[in-house]
């Protein structure tokens, strides 16, 4: 949306939808109830067209790495993401290219993708479109609320603009279907309030059938996401080599000259040799502002990080004249553990925004040989003004990315005694704050250093995991058991080999152990055991398409047995030897010393 949008369009915006939403209600009441709809849509048009007003300023424009300093129109710069269901791949140029698929969707990509650009892009798409009202909900936003409660959440927006709004005449509207709901970062929320969360939005929609809901996430598991049955699935897609060519040609870069040669070598092979970097948006413009610095770049996400910092970093040394003076006068080891500390401070609160008062607080717990050479005010300057790995709107500061702060923690992490990393990284595990598939804080430690990561951290897990087992227990009994495994021998209709699935407890412990278990693991050589006496099994005994509990299956012994050759069982069986393995590794990388 290009033109200047102001409270006269909001005001004829608002009328427009509320007029066609109220219509067909109000044809079918009665005369008391029309007055009370009528009255309903008069007061519901000044807080809208307010909330409307104040949102397109906030949504249409964006800072980003490369537009640091100042925000800059979203549409200047935008680039659409394609987003695929199944097979099919969807370009969302409006709102209603998606609202024409179905009532219920949720954007899956993983982080840098684009995702919550894309939603603002949908916000502004529909104000232009007037076919509903949009309202963008930034998820994190529940962390804090101490509820989980959309209708409150929405309340609280509106009577930001009209403290005297009632209650009623928000349910005539949400009745009357005529919102979009944009709910922004599933995976931001805390993982303890996911699942009241989930309740109370199931039950929202329960209540509001008519109104259209577009939630965007990290990627979680199939399990995961189960839960969200009315919801289809549409994941986005990493932008092809013409995609990234588009973004790069719009954006205004200070160097053109270096620009055009990025955009050369991408069409030449660039994009090919590094296309898990180059597809990504947001590393796609780390790897514009730093391509000037390196010749190559790393294959490895941490190092990537590390290099574009390094970068940030020394184009504005004080010993070097470029844009602004760094005010905080560190070196670049100390600035960057000073950073380290802030973002795992918190992180571990999880937390991506904060007042100065806030931050404050936050520096009182900084060791005090840090304390002593920090100036607190320049340091957040230089973060915000000269890195822009921060910036500020209103009164708050935020990371301009996410990713910066995940990757600071894994940093901080990894310069931490073996005794402190396995201390902080077991109170970062058993808080429930974090989901290790959505989140990329583990897996970067783990490439940084992966023998203290296993010896310090994976090891010390499986120990603790199995610490309850007893001498006479079976070990493969015990990990189906206390693991625990639901397993499904499931039927196909398309007579493909029948499949074995099995879904484990939400164990923070327990979750983040398979998470990096599972991905060490072959599968292919898993579905290929034969499990025709398995299913011949099940079928005889009617278990096909029935969770088979552990204790039931213990008890089978001819049953457990089967399932032990299954790929399911033989995942389990590798998951009993995994610490075993871990503990052989770090043998092996032990280099032996002459007397």
């Amino acid at each position: 949306m290009d033109e200047i949008f102001n409270n006269e369009i909001a005001k004829q915006v608002t009328s427009a939808i509320l007029n066609k939403c109220f219509s067909p209600i109000i044809s079918k009441t009665t005369d008391k109830f029309k007055t009370l709809y009528n009255e309903a849509k008069i007061n519901l048009e000044i807080p809208f067209q307010d909330y409307l007003t104040n949102s397109y300023e906030k949504y249409s424009k964006i800072k980003t790495i490369i537009y640091g300093i100042e925000p800059k129109r979203l549409y200047d710069f935008f680039e659409i993401p394609f987003l695929k269901k199944g097979s099919d791949i969807i370009k969302p140029t409006t709102t209603k290219v998606l609202t024409d698929l179905s009532k219920f969707l949720i954007i899956e990509g993983s982080g840098g993708i684009g995702k919550s650009t894309l939603m603002k892009h949908l916000f502004l798409s529909e104000l232009e479109l007037k076919d509903y009202i949009p309202i963008f909900i930034e998820l994190k936003d529940f962390n804090e609320e101490g509820h989980l409660d959309l209708e409150k959440l929405l309340l609280k927006k509106l009577n930001q603009f009209h403290n005297t709004f009632q209650e009623e005449y928000l349910d005539y509207a949400l009745q009357s279907g005529c919102f979009l709901f944009l709910l922004d970062g599933y995976d931001e929320l805390y993982s303890e309030n996911q699942k009241e969360f989930f309740k109370k939005l199931n039950d929202f929609c329960d209540k509001y059938p008519e109104n259209h809901y577009i939630l965007s996430s990290r990627p979680y598991s199939e399990s995961e996401f189960i839960e969200f049955q009315r919801f289809t699935v549409l994941k986005a897609v990493p932008f092809t080599k013409e995609q990234a060519i588009s973004l790069i040609t719009k954006i205004e870069y200070p160097d053109e000259e270096l620009k055009d040669k990025f955009i050369r070598d991408l069409e030449s092979g660039l994009y090919d040799r590094h296309e898990s970097f180059a597809s990504n948006p947001l590393l796609l413009n780390i790897m514009l502002s730093t391509y000037n610095d390196y010749a190559e770049i790393p294959q490895k996400l941490h190092l990537f990080y590390y290099q574009a910092f390094d970068t940030m970093f020394s184009k504005h040394d004080a010993t070097k004249s470029y844009r602004r003076k760094l005010l905080s006068d560190l070196s670049s080891d100390t600035f960057k553990e000073c950073f380290a500390i802030f973002c795992f401070l918190t992180y571990q609160k999880a937390k991506t925004e904060f007042t100065f008062p806030e931050i404050d607080e936050i520096f009182k717990k900084f060791p005090p040989r840090i304390k002593n050479v920090l100036n607190i005010g320049n340091f957040i300057h230089d973060l915000e003004n000269c890195l822009c790995v921060l910036y500020k709107e209103g009164n708050r500061y935020k990371f301009s990315h996410r990713s910066f702060q995940e990757y600071f923690v894994a940093y901080f992490l990894n310069i931490q005694t073996d005794s402190k990393m396995r201390d902080y990284s077991f109170r970062l595990i058993e808080s429930g704050k974090f989901s290790t598939s959505a989140d990329s804080v583990f897996p970067m430690l783990e490439d940084m250093s992966t023998q203290r990561f296993n010896n310090n951290i994976l090891i010390p897990l499986l120990d603790k995991f199995e610490e309850s087992k007893s001498d006479e227990e079976d070990l493969f009994e015990y990990y189906i058991l206390n693991f625990p495994v639901k397993i499904i021998v499931n039927s196909d209709s398309n007579n493909t080999p029948l499949s074995l699935g099995f879904t484990h407890v939400k164990d923070n412990l327990k979750s983040f152990i398979y998470y990096f278990f599972d991905s060490t693991i072959d599968y292919t050589s898993y579905r290929t055991i034969d499990n025709n006496s398995l299913i011949s099994f099940c079928k005889d005994n009617n278990l096909i398409g029935k969770p088979i509990e552990p204790e039931e299956l213990i008890k089978n012994k001819e049953l457990l047995d089967l399932f032990k050759k299954s790929w399911v069982g033989q995942e389990i069986l590798s998951l009993t030897h995994y610490k075993q393995k871990l503990i052989e590794n770090l043998k092996e990388d032990e280099i032996v010393l002459e007397d």
